[in-house]
């Protein structure tokens, strides 16, 4: 996982706290009910919801690498350097295009 997954999901983790927390969840606790459910029910479950989309999302953007697996990066593949072409070259057998195992 990449470092800067790693951030926003504990960026995420610190914003969930404080959403689910005292003084935002006071600001809810009101006598109003949309739709016939408490304002504070309809606040937390949409925030519940709204923190589950953003983790997948984050978790979706998230490079899984093995330990032994090289980085991918954005620069393009190496070329290929003239000893490896002629190496490549001195193991086709009689030029028919089939190279021989070293």
């Amino acid at each position: 996982m990449r470092q800067q997954s790693r951030e926003h999901i504990v960026i995420l983790f610190v914003g969930g706290v404080i959403a689910l927390n005292y003084p935002l969840l006071d600001l809810f606790d009101r006598a109003w009910a949309p739709f016939g459910i408490p304002l504070l029910y309809c606040y937390l479950y949409l925030a519940w919801l709204v923190i589950i989309v953003l983790l997948i999302v984050v978790v979706e953007h998230s490079e899984v690498r093995e330990p032994g697996e090289p980085s991918k990066s954005l620069s393009p593949p190496p070329k290929n350097t003239p000893s490896s072409n002629t190496a490549a070259h001195s193991r086709d057998s009689g030029g028919t295009g089939v190279k021989e195992p070293p």
